[in-house]
């Protein structure tokens, strides 16, 4: 792919989210009407929207500072800042691509660009995903085993249960791979290339080759990473600790905006798993941001909980959990191509990586 056709991606993808802000907007007045929804911003405490922002401020700084505390063993010399930076600008492609699937590639070129061996890098950035879906995973489960008593009959009743535990399902079935991966590296590989083999008996798998040698290399790439984690605890535990502040964090957004409309009766605690359920559900959309999908799947966790309030809290934290970032990543990007760092072409990135990969056989 050329760099215009890059750019061009980039700005279609920019132009869908735009779309689906309008489409939002636009279906809300529809179904609200205008004066409801404007009575229903009046009614909303300003400080509480201040607080949603702090707390998207906080919950990129404790990725950051995941991020920076795995990379800093493996570069002494890389910057809070970089990683600061790299985070922003990780959300930002993450927002516009689907399954967040630009993020990694992007952050791993720009902290390349800030100075931090690409092998480290890479390191740092897999070690925090196989952190951040540990952790994800275990609050899922805390919340669903804590929760389930309080608020299980509820989702039932709403035809909501079998879409949590669709999204709790492949939320582990991500962490048994990864899993077997550390444990059973060989095992895991001789497992894939069998299921390789049916898919091409069955037609659904075209080039069979190109598969294995991708699948090895990447069951290769994580398992060099496990080995990093297990010769640094500390590593871990900081890692983790600043994973379970930063979903904390998010997960509680709709914690303030329910308070900041002054509404009370329901608790932290069951808004937190609702959060986190939409969260596992809609992270497996293949769509940029999972639009659409998300939206109707906070509407309808949280319509008993907001009531009235329920389209414009939906509206809201759209804007701080996915507008917010993609506006915050396109200034930070205006600011490194002032800079002189340019956003790279899909080939370049790929190239830069391969070769990572190369020296290291």
């Amino acid at each position: 792919m050329s760099k215009n056709s890059k750019k061009k991606s980039n700005k279609l993808n920019l132009i869908v989210c735009g779309i689906a802000f309008i489409v939002m907007v636009v279906y809300l007045l529809f179904v609200d009407k205008l004066e409801n929804v404007l009575n229903a911003l009046r009614n909303i405490n300003p400080i509480f929207l201040v607080v949603c922002v702090l707390f998207m401020i906080g919950y990129w700084l404790c990725e950051s500072a995941t991020v920076h505390s795995i990379l800093k063993p493996l570069c002494p010399a890389a910057k809070f800042e970089h990683s600061w930076l790299d985070t922003i600008i990780g959300q930002y492609f993450n927002c516009i691509t689907p399954f967040a699937s630009g993020g990694q590639p992007m952050q791993a070129y720009y902290f390349v660009q800030f100075g931090v061996p690409l092998g480290s890098a890479l390191t740092a950035l897999l070690s925090r995903f196989i952190v951040y879906q540990f952790v994800l995973t275990a609050y899922s489960v805390f919340t669903l085993c804590i929760g389930f008593g309080q608020f299980g009959d509820d989702l039932s009743s709403k035809g909501l249960m079998p879409f949590v535990f669709i999204g709790f399902v492949i939320n582990t079935a991500v962490i048994v791979f990864l899993m077997s991966i550390a444990l059973w590296k060989s095992g895991t590989v001789k497992a894939a290339n069998a299921l390789i083999t049916l898919l091409t008996k069955i037609h659904v798998v075209k080039n069979p080759m190109h598969w294995r040698l991708y699948f090895t290399r990447e069951v290769n790439k994580f398992h060099t990473n496990f080995k990093f984690l297990r010769r640094n605890v500390w590593v871990i535990v900081k890692s983790c600790i600043y994973t379970f502040v930063q979903l904390t964090l998010y997960l509680s957004i709709s914690y303030v905006l329910y308070r900041g409309f002054g509404l009370e009766g329901e608790s932290l605690l069951k808004i937190i798993s609702y959060q986190a359920y939409v969260l596992m559900i809609s992270s497996f959309i293949p769509l940029p941001g999972a639009m659409g999908a998300a939206e109707l799947g906070y509407a309808g966790f949280f319509k008993d909980v907001f009531g009235s309030y329920t389209g414009v809290s939906t509206m809201l934290w759209r804007i701080f959990t996915f507008y917010l970032p993609i506006l915050v990543g396109m200034f930070y990007m205006l600011t490194l191509k002032n800079k002189g760092i340019e956003v790279p072409d899909k080939d370049k990135i790929n190239q830069t990586v391969t070769s990572e990969i190369d020296s290291d056989k």
